[in-house]
Formats: structure tokens, sequence, C-alpha cells
């Protein structure tokens, strides 16, 4: 353009014509693209620009000061006439949600003025009318009596359909109904379509811009849903090359869950419901990719002991010294097929890990990796993402919002939700705020679990598999050793005093009360772990224990959690008891009933909890059965999961036999519908530590005395000597 004097030689008249010009050709691109929102920005209100080659968007502006830019047509009042005399640039943005048009800005942008402002008023402007008196805007529009724009968005609602979440407007309708796959929600006064018809929408709302503005369904959705079969049937995979115990112990719907990981190349979420047996079916796929281990399990550290007795128990050909459970940061990960190790020592071995470039991965508990700013995230999605199978494992993958699971679906598929602000954006109900955006809410979840279930997660409810399951399942959980402080000295010294002949009588009961008590002691810690990594999941549950010190203990770790729970033992009067049941069914924030075993094993209901949490054993079975009977009783619409916590190298490894034997003795004479030998893990006794068995035979005939003797102390406070076996 030529210039006279710092003055165009054009009239105004040609001005405008290349002005008018250039809108219109920027129109047409839009309508080509599905583009329809430009953002208008107001010369007026921006005193300078300059040109910069860093910037992105598609005319390099940016501004040198705080000026705040308003933005037209942006999910606000939009008006038929353009007075371009006041136009100083038109920057398209794509269709979907307006937010996601930020991210077409560079960081340097992204921390300007300009960027954070224009963010800023996006957000609190959509559905206002906060427009400048100014006479640029009362040329804007062809009557002052104009309606704001009619906004709406797409939203998934099954596999096959979407349905518009819009206002009334009479020429859209006409639009909806040429559609073919068209159907109209009387009861909810919505319209919506097959996802093969989408485009054929949004094209057919674009002569209607600027009186119609819907956003159309993220692209990550129609790339996944346009081809979706009607039903999300699994097929079945060839699973014989799996370890024929474990191809025998597997359920319907658990092989199913195995299934699923293989067709998705060994990387889901398996987010079942607790005790629906999340844990076999991931030894299930990694075992079908066994020629690709070593494999690296990630666990609590309170529960690493179990995942070794679940390979013992559904992988038999493995051998024991090939599994390596990793205690500190200094030992080893290499030599071994099955490495096993806590969050907290991964934080500490990432390099290492990485190094090693494990191929199959199993991350136990995966919600521990909601928040994406703590080091053991960081450290976990360094070394999930070099991995070739990942399997995430959570009966509560996003405890209290959505936004909780971005860090897994990206660790497993980093192409359904590449962006992290998209994300919050659509399924959080982002929003920006003056201190950043705000992703604590929930928006379009019927679209988000649809999703997530086509492309990366298995998750079943126990409603849905209830048939298939037995209505009470035991599992033994086997405690970190390297936390179970059991004193040597004792120990030998107890187990040399039973091997003498001549014990008898009251000494005899004396030695076993002993043991009994050494054995609470030694677990106290452990158990305490394995309680407070429970609480993460949000479940109510039972937690049962028999000593003063232990149940204590226990009130004490959930205090600091700040959980609310109840207690019921030998000093609760009948009135309180019922009071605490009471509070325990009814009130959703009370969320652990701690429960002594001899004092609470009968006589109340507490059929709100699914989960009963042994933390210590007891040898008289029916006293145990009694006791798992408080869930799992008349009332009880769900399958109850009984765990026993055993802690190696005390009590617990000769009473543990010692119960299912006595069970499978009464079965054999009909005397007991109960079998331990039914559980989900069996430990297997040592040979060089048979004598307490052999102890516990011998007092038969002072076995009635014995369980009077302890059943008869229902207030622990009153007799000292009681309180501290």
């Amino acid at each position: 353009m030529q210039q006279v004097g710092g003055k165009s030689t054009l009239s105004e008249e040609q001005k405008k014509k290349i002005e008018d010009n250039r809108l219109r050709a920027l129109q047409k691109r839009a309508e080509r693209q599905l583009i329809k929102l430009p953002v208008l920005i107001r010369q007026d209100n921006v005193p300078s620009y300059k040109t910069t080659s860093v910037c992105n968007n598609p005319h390099n502006i940016q501004p040198y000061n705080n000026t705040c830019i308003e933005s037209k047509c942006l999910q606000r009042q939009v008006k038929l006439s353009i007075d371009t005399s006041n136009i100083r640039n038109v920057v398209p943005l794509r269709a979907g949600n307006i937010e996601d048009n930020l991210n077409d800005f560079s960081p340097i942008e992204k921390k300007s003025t300009f960027y954070n402002n224009r963010k800023y008023q996006i957000q609190n402007t959509v559905g206002k009318s906060s427009m400048r008196n100014t006479k640029a805007e009362s040329s804007y529009s062809n009557s002052s009596n104009s309606k704001p724009a009619i906004q709406g968005a797409c939203v998934l609602i099954n596999r096959k359909r979407f349905q518009v979440e819009v206002g009334f407007h009479q020429q859209m309708i006409e639009v909806f109904k040429a559609i073919p796959s068209k159907v109209y929600d009387a009861k909810e006064r919505k319209w919506n379509f097959a996802v093969e018809d989408h485009d054929k929408l949004i094209q057919g709302v674009i002569p209607l811009f600027p009186n119609v503005i819907i956003s159309p369904l993220p692209q990550c959705i129609l790339k996944v849903f346009q081809k979706a079969s009607d039903e999300c049937e699994i097929p079945s995979v060839d699973l014989s090359n799996l370890d024929l115990k474990l191809q025998n112990s597997l359920l319907p719907f658990q092989r199913k869950g195995v299934s699923f990981g293989i067709i998705k190349g060994g990387r889901l979420l398996i987010a079942d419901d607790m005790g629906l047996g999340k844990t076999i079916q991931a030894i299930g796929i990694a075992d079908y990719y066994k020629n690709e281990w070593p494999l690296l399990v990630v666990a609590p550290s309170s529960v690493r002991y179990s995942w070794v007795e679940a390979f013992h128990t559904w992988l038999p050909s493995l051998d024991s010294q090939e599994i390596n459970v990793v205690n500190s940061s200094k030992e080893s990960v290499s030599g071994s097929k099955v490495v096993i190790m806590s969050y907290d020592i991964l934080t500490r071995k990432v390099k290492c890990i990485q190094d090693k470039k494990f191929q199959v991965i199993i991350m136990d508990e995966s919600h521990f990796l909601k928040n994406f700013k703590s080091a053991r995230t960081r450290a976990a999605l360094v070394v999930m993402k070099t991995c070739k199978r990942l399997i995430l494992l959570s009966g509560t993958p996003a405890l209290s919002r959505p936004m909780e699971l971005y860090t897994q679906i990206s660790a497993i598929n980093n192409k359904v939700f590449p962006n992290y602000t998209d994300f919050g954006i659509r399924y959080c109900n982002g929003k920006i705020m003056p201190w950043g955006w705000d992703f604590t809410g929930s928006s379009h979840m019927t679209e988000l679990q649809l999703l997530l279930e086509e492309t990366v997660m298995i998750r079943r409810l126990k409603a849905e598999v209830i048939t298939q399951l037995p209505a009470k399942r035991r599992q033994m959980v086997l405690l970190d050793p390297s936390v179970v402080h059991s004193r040597k000295k004792d120990s030998e010294f107890m187990s040399k005093e039973m091997s003498r002949s001549n014990l008898r009588g009251m000494e005899r009961r004396g030695m076993l009360l002993q043991y009994f008590r050494e054995t609470g002691f030694a677990k106290l810690s452990a158990i305490c772990d394995y309680i407070k990594d429970l609480l993460e999941a949000e479940k109510k549950f039972l937690c049962f224990g028999h000593h003063q010190s232990v149940l204590d203990a226990i009130c004490k770790s959930i205090k600091e959690k700040g959980i609310q729970y109840i207690r019921i033992d030998g000093s609760t009067s009948s009135e309180t008891r019922k009071q605490l049941c009471d509070k325990f069914q009814f009130n959703d924030t009370v969320r652990v009933a701690v429960l002594s075993i001899t004092a609470a094993n009968s006589g109340i209901n507490l059929t709100a909890a699914h989960l009963v949490i042994f933390a210590e054993l007891f040898w008289n079975p029916g006293i145990l059965t009694q006791a798992e009977d408080r869930a799992h009783r008349i009332g009880q619409q769900d399958s109850v999961v009984v765990q026993y916590l055993v802690a190696q190298g005390t009590a617990d490894d000769h009473i543990w036999p010692l119960v299912q034997k006595k069970l499978e003795t009464l079965n054999k004479a009909g005397l007991s519908k109960d079998n331990f030998s039914d559980t989900d893990t069996t430990r297997v006794k040592s040979l060089c530590q048979s004598s307490l068995d052999d102890f516990l035979e011998d007092l038969s005939e002072d076995q009635v005395f014995l369980d009077e003797f302890i059943l008869s102390q229902k207030n622990p406070s009153k007799d000292v000597s009681v309180q501290n076996y």
C-alpha cells in the first residue's frame, strides 16, 4: 500500500472493499474447516501492537502493554452487521470448546498479559453482555434490540449417538429435522443423532452463524466412535498358553478382563470394584506376555508380599527364587524375572529402573498417581512411558474428581487426551480464574466413561457379576516382613519351651497366650500401614482385632487420617452398641468399624460394609466365621470380601493352617458350611516349625476351657492380666 506523508492513498471506499473481501475469504475458509467463530479484536481497545516471529497465531500479533482486549462473537452477544472501520484484526478459531483455541498460542504468549487477559475475559464474558458502550459497538448491529446468540454443544450419550444441548431456534430445528438419524426426546426436550451424521449437522448450522453457535464433539471422540459397533462385546482370546492353574482359576468375567487387556496390547486400566480379582487378571495378562519379562510390580508397601503369595498361588511354575522384593533403594533390581517394590522405592530408584527398561509393568492401586505434581507420579511416568505393556489396577481410579484420572490415562495412551487443559475443560468443568485454571469440577461424565471404556479401561461392579461370585470370598494378605518386628530371642525361647515334653496344664495355656500376645505386638506397625493404605480407597470396612494394644493402634492410625470411625469392644454397653451400629450403617462419613473379635462377633448388624479385615487371627474358626457374618448376613446385597492379615515368622504361620484343618474336619462331619481352604492365597507352613501345630492339637482336651476363658473377658480394662495378653 502506498503512503503519502504517513497516510494511505486509498480512499475510504477502497479500504472498506478490501476489508470486506478479506472477511469473506476468512469466512469461506472457516466454513470449509468447520470453523465458525472469528474473534474480532477492536482497535480502539488496543493502543499498540507489534509483529513477532515467536507468536503462533495466524497474524503474528502481540501487545506491548497490559491493555485488556474485548472479544466479539465468542459465546456472547453476536450482531448481524459488521463495521470494519474499527477492526484491528480477525483471528479464526477452531470449532469446539472456545478455550481449546487458547492452546494455539506459543509459551511466550501464554506468559503475556495478552494471553492471560484474553483467557480471563473469554471465561467471564460467556453469556454476558459486557461490551463497552463505544461508537464501534453501536455500529456493530442492525438493531439495538437484537438477541444474544443461541449457544450449544454436542455431547456423546452412547456409543453410537450424540445429543445437542442447545436452546430453541426455529431455523436450527429445521436443520435438525433434515438429518436422517434425528430423534427428539420429548422428556428431556433435546435432539440426538447418530455419530456418523455429526459433520452433516455441523455443516448445516454454519449458515445460521452468528445467531446459532454449536460446539462439535472433540476430534478424539469422533475418531474413536465413528466406526464403533453397536455393542461393546469383548471378543474371546486364546489363553491356552497361560499357566494351567491360572486358566482354571479365572472366573468368566475375569477371562474377559484378561482378553480385553490382550486386545489392547497389554496397556489398560483394570478398574473393577473391590473384591473382583484385579490381581489375578493382571497376572494373567502379564503371563500372556511372559516372553517379554522381566516384570516390574509397583504396589503400596503394605501389600508387596501379598503379590509374592499371589504369584506363588496363580503361577506355581514360577520359581520362588525368581521373585525379588526390593525393600530399600540400595538393593539391586537385576537378575530376577519378577521385581516387586513400593512407590517410595520407585521414586528413589527411578534412574536405575529406567536403565533396566522393563517392558511389562503392573502398577497396583494406581490412584496413588492422581497428583501429577507429586514426586512418585513424576517418577512413575518416567518409567511407564518406556515400557511396552502397562497394566494399572485401581478399584477407585478417580477418588473425588475426574482430573485425577488424567495421569493414568495419558500414561496408558497419550493419544486419547494429548492435552491436559483440553481434558480439564471438557470433563472437569474447567474455569479460568484470576490465579489460573480451576479443574476441580466435573462435566460430561457419561461421555468420559464411554470414551475410557472404549479405549483404555475395563470396569465391572459387583452388582453386574454377582451371579458369578461366591457370597463370601476370603483372602489371606501377607504383611510386609520388614515391618513385622518379632523379637527373635523371645520366639526362639517360646519354641524351645513348647517342645518340652513336661509342659502341661496352665503352664501350657500360658505359653500359648504369651505367643499370641507377642504376635500382636510384632504385627502392629504392619497392620497400621495396611489400614492407612486401605483408607485411601474411601470404602467402608470392618476391622477386627483381639488385643487392646492392637485395637488402640488401629484407632490411632485412623484418627491421624482424619477419618470417622466407631469402636466396639468388651467395655461397650448394649445401648451404646446399638447407637454405634446405626451410626456406621447410616452415616456415610463413618467409614471404619473397629471391633473386638471376642466381644463383637455376634449380635450386631453392619451390612453397610462389603469388606471385613482381621488384623489378628484366632484359633477358634467358629468365632471367626461369626465375626465375618456381621457384614455377610440378611440385608447384604453384595458379595463380601474377608481379608486375614498374616505375618510371617509369628504364631500366624501355625494358627492359619490349624484353623483351616479344624474347619475341614467340621465340614466332613456336616457341622460347618465354611471352608478356609478356598481362600485366594493359602499359606504353606514351614516344616521346621511344626511344633506349634502339634502343641495346639495336644490342647484338644482343654479347648473348651481355653475358649471359655478367652470369651469370658468382655471387659479387658477391669483385668490387667487379660489386657496384656
